[in-house]
């Protein structure tokens, strides 16, 4: 849609609306997702993360035909709304997915290549509608909406072929399932003891989970695994992503180009185009830096990078002048490389880290729920921001990136390496009390306190599972005594 909102074919159809009519054309996608985050939240634990991913591609078909064919704005709006949908429902659980399916050592790798692969679709995007612009009539703007079709129509296809995810089965009761499906993401046999192992600490965690009463409301209350604090967690890493001021520039960034900078449309796009390539180069480097450095650590590093980033855009376009102009161009290209570095994978993968499996799913769709209103107010915001007030604009992002710092600082545990059993551990009372949020991220970050609850899941996990074979072998010799009577 970035590239859109500058074409003169596509405002014409929707007879030219006002920067605040301009922006709400865009922001419909993002209501549409947030109701897509909160149908997860209420339903989407009875569907398994396949299922929802695959009504989720279905949805946004729908959406994208409804758009491309789209002759006045009340069908554009509805499409807008259908696709948004669709995708706030495969975000909410892509992210969760892909979490409970990786080891513990390679989960943030994982999730920055899947998010490499999203900047792809933002590259395709932006040159798409580069190259439309030439053409003149409406298949310069209905073909770009179309084209989103093409893959969708990949992930309908393959979807069928990849494993549930193992933990969603053995919380459903399918043991035999998961068991087969974490085998398969391991490379080994059901049988082998390493699986087997990982099998019964799943197997720990959701026991003892499920000795709370469970419901959605369960993501308010602490429920003995301080469930509400960290879906606040949770909740608090997608607020600060977004109001980072990177919709901005990935949902506008030729109009802000055009009409910030001063630069001509052709000259936007191009810029614009170029910055999603760039964005992808520095979304190479989480793959290598993320499992070593740690989500906290580089969400605080992006964030100082970001604020400065935009402190001196805020200078640069407030003096004015051409040459500036394209200086705040460049340091807008350096704001995407620390937001890469910071904030792009690590989001996605910290609240799933963070989330106890019984809210999971409920707490991830509330992040997103987060992620997808706050994106809803920075592209609506964004337009009439630049129009009334102009460099200012920026020095509210800035603001509001150093404000996270020390939020990260202070509230933000450590969860690199840490299997996602283990986590629950972090939370548990020490001294048979409930410990604060700063103890819990001093704790995350003592390497011998971690070692220690790694050690304590595994004991735990046997001792059940022992127990467990104990009960059976019990149950087995009465059905024989009885079978003899």
């Amino acid at each position: 849609m970035g590239g859109l909102t500058t074409s003169p074919e596509f405002l014409a159809v929707f007879n030219n609306p006002n920067a605040s009519l301009l922006a709400f054309l865009v922001a419909s996608y993002e209501v549409g997702a947030l109701f897509g985050a909160l149908f997860q939240f209420t339903l989407g634990d009875r569907f398994g993360r396949k299922t929802n991913n695959i009504g989720g591609a279905i949805l946004v078909t729908i959406g994208a035909v409804v758009q491309c064919s789209s002759y006045g704005l009340a069908q554009f709006l509805v499409g807008r709304v259908v696709a948004g949908f669709g995708l706030g429902c495969m975000t909410t659980v892509i992210p969760i997915w892909l979490t409970e399916c990786a080891m513990p050592k390679s989960r943030g790798r994982c999730m920055a290549m899947q998010l490499s692969n999203l900047i792809m679709g933002l590259i395709i995007a932006n040159w798409l509608d580069y190259g439309m612009a030439s053409y003149s009539g409406s298949i310069s703007w209905r073909f770009p909406c179309a084209f989103q079709i093409v893959f969708c129509i990949l992930v309908l296809a393959l979807l069928p072929w990849l494993p549930e995810s193992p933990r969603y089965l053995l919380a459903a009761g399918e043991v035999q399932r998961g068991t087969v499906a974490l085998a398969a993401l391991r490379g080994g046999h059901p049988d082998r003891d390493d699986i087997a192992e990982e099998i019964k600490e799943i197997q720990y965690a959701i026991a003892i989970e499920a000795e709370e009463q469970g419901s959605w409301s369960d993501v308010f209350h602490d429920n003995g695994i301080s469930g509400s604090t960290r879906v606040l967690i949770g909740f608090s890493a997608n607020f600060f992503q977004q109001l980072s001021g990177v919709n901005v520039m990935s949902s506008l960034g030729p109009y802000v180009f055009q009409e910030s900078i001063g630069m001509s449309r052709y000259d936007a796009l191009l810029v614009s185009g170029g910055l999603q390539v760039w964005y992808f180069l520095s979304s190479l480097v989480p793959w290598y830096v993320v499992d070593r450095a740690g989500c906290r650590r580089l969400f605080m590093i992006g964030s100082a990078g970001m604020g400065i980033c935009m402190l001196l855009s805020a200078i640069f376009v407030g003096i004015g002048t051409k040459g500036l102009g394209y200086a705040a161009a460049v340091v807008l290209y350096l704001f995407q490389t620390f937001f890469t570095l910071g904030w792009q994978s690590n989001m996605w993968l910290y609240p799933a880290e963070i989330l106890p499996l019984k809210l999971r799913l409920r707490g991830g769709a509330l992040a997103v729920v987060s992620q997808w209103l706050f994106t809803f107010v920075v592209v609506e915001i964004t337009p009439p921001m630049i129009t009334n007030i102009g460099y200012k604009s920026y020095i509210v992002f800035a603001v509001i990136n150093l404000v996270t710092i020390p939020v990260v600082y202070f509230c933000y545990p450590e969860t690199r390496g840490i299997p996602l059993e283990a986590v629950d551990l972090l939370f548990a009372n020490r001294d048979g009390e409930r410990p604060s949020i700063f103890r819990v991220v001093r704790d995350s970050r003592n390497k011998a306190f971690i070692a220690e609850i790694e050690q304590q899941l595994q004991d735990r996990a046997r001792q059940r599972a022992d127990n467990e074979g104990i009960v059976d072998a019990a149950k087995a010799d009465i059905e024989k005594v009885e079978l003899k009577m």
